[in-house]
């Protein structure tokens, strides 16, 4: 047979040489690629196909070749996966058609959803130079005066925050925004008045670089917190510090008594903080010495202070001119504080959170069309590796290698790093990331020989959350190694990983950084306040939205418009004081904070995306669940070829779709009730969409829906519906309780979560439903949707008493004439 074939179209090819062939035999009318009702939906990377197609490139440049107007718009189709307005897409989805169909001849119709810009919500535009305030301690002293020591307000002073924020914010513009994050209690201070609130000092984990009172206290191997910033006695110049402990409870809580003569004032300096303890002393230090000086005033040297976050909630407190790292460490059987350099306690650390001269990205395979694996994620601090690019999964391998590591006097180093992965698809996590060590690593990694080291990787694959990491480097010791973090990918998975925070010490160093406890109120409110770990000015709690109109701050509020500022407590539940991932944490938050919501409700969301940027506000929609808003909606165009080989769209034709020869006409089905059957509507080549629930001989009880795709009425004027239907097996039951056609303009994803209204049709119309002749059912009246998107759904419903069958072929939505 292949040899035959082979032969017949060998002869074919002769014969079209001929001048004369198609007169001769006439088969030119009878080869033809004539396309009827194509259904295109652009998927997301079509919109760079259609910004990369050469002739759109030409359509855009010649119609504004001064300015390049139009091909900076058709670029940002690609980049933002839609269209300005639908002139842009019938300038552009010719060639895209053109490119898709190449064979495509006169008269060929193609009906093409896509993606069309829609203006957000008039509301948002009030979301101006948003920013964030948090009351400090001076604001509550400020409210409360001569009255009351409370550092909360309470209902009897929140008309006082308009009077804080006025001598706050500086210059305010008619329309600026503030994000006030404050203290708050039901509870008023008790009676009387002048009442001193007792303050007792909560462990935090963050540091927003406010300042105030704190204690300082670093946890030991014998499970004991040590303060620090006092010298063993005050007539002391200078020494290493050694502190008695100090008791701190279960909920992370220095108690007044305990905590009220270890304080530590942080004020804000130029470049970090100045440290002065409870007898009134600033903290410096020398050149040389480890320890510590004391001074009465500030000093004029090595006086400033740097705080970090560790990952372990523990910070890094530096001084920045001696590059020193204060320090609790064991020391001939006493504890004690030092400032050291790195160098006495690590042999490598580096938080991975920038470029540095500690680590070098080695590409070996980078995948197609990418110039990167690895990169710096520079809003999160962390290497970020992954293959996953246009939603394709594309062969790699890179690998992230440290700079020297000097292990020749280590006794027992180890490794410690933060590891995240996810997409891994029940993969195994050691075959796309691999950690490795070289003794002879020269700049190339092919040449260079390694040795695999196992780490834990039961904990990571499915989820962003980081793991901590620590493998034994003992067979090392005496070398110089580097480490190697090695990512693979196929083109089956390309999983992504994210780094941090790599360090090299001894397993058993006796070396502890320092923890954070911040003065707070003891008070009504405060057991409440205890349990949270952002440590924001007075412990604040609460969170609300204020604008600047008409010379003076007022709480925003809009009628119809519904706002949700994530407020302190938001932020001490996810554990960090911005969302770097809102996709994920806001659909849970919205659904706990709203859960009486309907379809369709809106919230605006004012929340921080970095740690170090003022709020944003993103508008979140229900739609089943809780999700941004898109600043798009679907639009579908009909495109004809004519005989000169262009592509027009048709005007007043916005749907027609024959539905047979094997074309489902982008219709869907959304299925609500199938017993005794795994489906009802089918695409059938012959007869267009066919439903039927009998089966097995029985007439089974079902309900389902088929959905045309969005049908756009902008512009429409008097559209109208027709198609031809054919049906069976009624059984004398009514037609209209077994199929309906209805429309809707507010349909998602979900046919029972949207509003329909029912067509009227003219029953004379429909087939007898005594043969399998088709009927043209139709045209009925669309007017009351103009200037609306909508969705035409054709239903079918069958019981114990009838499951007939129903085809449906040639649908039609255009102007009357």
């Amino acid at each position: 047979m292949k040899k035959i074939l082979f032969i017949s179209t060998a002869l074919l090819a002769s014969l079209t040489a001929c001048e004369d062939y198609n007169d001769q035999f006439n088969l030119g009318s009878q080869i033809s690629d004539v396309k009827k009702g194509v259904a295109i939906k652009l998927a997301a990377a079509d919109y760079a196909t259609v910004a990369n197609n050469a002739t759109n490139k030409e359509i855009a440049l010649s119609k504004d070749p001064e300015n390049g107007t139009y091909v900076a718009a058709l670029e940002a189709i690609g980049k933002n996966r839609y269209f300005a307005d639908k002139t842009e897409a019938e300038w552009f989805l010719p060639a895209f058609i053109t490119e898709k169909y190449p064979q495509a001849d006169a008269g060929s119709r193609f009906s093409v959803s896509y993606n069309m810009y829609k203006a957000p919500s008039t509301y948002l535009a009030d979301f101006k130079n948003l920013k964030e305030y948090t009351l400090s301690n001076a604001d509550y002293k400020k409210v409360w005066a001569e009255t009351a020591t409370a550092t909360y307000l309470s209902p009897s002073t929140m008309k006082k925050l308009p009077e804080v924020l006025a001598g706050a914010m500086s210059n305010p513009a008619e329309g600026d925004m503030v994000a006030v994050n404050y203290a708050y209690s039901e509870f008023e201070p008790s009676a009387g008045g002048g009442s001193v609130v007792p303050m007792v000092y909560q462990k935090v984990t963050s540091f927003d670089g406010e300042g105030g009172n704190y204690v300082i206290a670093a946890k030991a191997d014998d499970g004991n917190y040590y303060p620090f910033g006092k010298l063993s006695n005050e007539g002391k110049e200078s020494a290493y510090m050694y502190p008695d402990p100090i008791t701190v409870s279960e909920s992370g809580v220095i108690s007044q008594d305990d905590g009220a003569e270890q304080v530590i004032a942080i004020e804000a300096t130029e470049n970090g903080y100045t440290l002065k303890n409870a007898w009134g002393q600033y903290l410096y230090q020398n050149a040389t010495f480890d320890g510590f000086y004391v001074s009465s005033s500030k000093p004029a040297e090595a006086g400033e202070w740097s705080i970090s976050p560790n990952s372990d909630g523990t910070f890094a407190l530096k001084n920045i001119a001696r590059n020193k790292t204060v320090k609790l460490t064991l020391y001939k059987d006493s504890y004690s504080y030092g400032c050291y350099a790195d160098s006495k306690y690590t042999y490598f650390s580096d938080p991975m959170n920038k470029e540095s001269d500690k680590f070098t990205i080695k590409d070996v395979t980078l995948p197609e069309g990418s110039k990167y694996v690895w990169k710096i994620d520079d809003s999160h601090g962390y290497y970020k590796g992954s293959a996953f690019v246009n939603n394709k999964n594309l062969v790699s391998e890179s690998y992230v290698v440290s700079s020297e590591i000097d292990l020749s006097k280590a006794t027992a180093p180890v490794l410690n790093f933060n590891l995240a992965i996810n997409h891994l698809r029940e993969n195994l996590a050691t075959d796309f990331f691999t950690v490795r060590v070289s003794s002879n690593y020269t700049g190339d990694v092919a040449s260079a020989t390694w040795t695999d080291l196992t780490y834990d990787a039961s904990k990571v694959g499915s989820s962003w959350s980081f793991t901590d990491q620590s493998i034994d480097l003992n067979q090392f010791k005496g070398q110089k190694i580097v480490i190697a973090y090695g990512y693979k990918s196929t083109d089956k998975c390309a999983p992504t990983v994210e780094l941090k925070n790599t360090l090299v010490k001894e397993k058993d160093a006796k070396y502890w950084d320092v923890c954070l406890f911040k003065e707070v109120p003891e008070n009504e409110v405060a057991a409440a306040m205890m349990r949270m770990t952002r440590a924001s000015g007075a412990y604040a709690n609460t969170a609300a939205l204020y604008v600047y109109t008409n010379g003076t701050w007022a709480e925003y509020a809009k009628e119809d418009v519904n706002v949700l500022v994530a407020d302190p407590k938001f932020y001490a539940e996810i554990g960090t004081d911005y969302v770097s991932k809102p996709s994920i944490i806001f659909p849970v938050y919205l659904a706990q904070k709203f859960p009486y919501a309907v379809k369709g409700e809106q919230v605006a969301v004012v929340y921080k995306k970095t740690a170090d940027s003022n709020p944003i506000v993103e508008e979140y929609t229900l739609n089943g669940t809780w999700a941004a808003s898109t600043n798009y909606s679907t639009r579908t165009t009909i495109f004809e070829k004519a005989a000169d080989g262009t592509y027009t769209a048709q005007a007043g034709v916005y749907l027609d779709e024959a539905l047979t020869g094997g074309n489902d006409g982008g219709f869907t089905v959304q299925d609500i009730a199938l017993t005794g059957v795994s489906y009802v509507w089918k695409s059938d080549a012959s007869y267009g969409w066919k439903a039927s629930a009998f089966m097995n001989n029985t007439n089974n009880e079902t309900e389902s829906w088929l959905l045309t795709p969005a049908i756009d009425l902008s512009e429409a004027m008097t559209p109208q519906l027709s198609f031809e239907e054919a049906h069976k097996f009624l059984n004398g039951n009514p037609l209209s309780e077994y199929m309906m056609v209805k429309v809707s303009t507010d349909y998602i994803d979900d046919v029972e979560s949207c509003t329909w209204e029912t067509v009227e049709v003219d029953e004379t119309q429909w087939s007898d439903g005594q043969s399998w002749d088709f009927y043209k059912v139709g045209p009925y009246s669309l007017s009351a949707y103009v200037g609306q998107v909508i969705r035409i759904a054709f239903v079918y419903k069958s019981t114990s008493s009838a499951a007939p069958t129903w085809e449906i072929k040639n649908v039609l939505v255009n102007e009357a004439e």
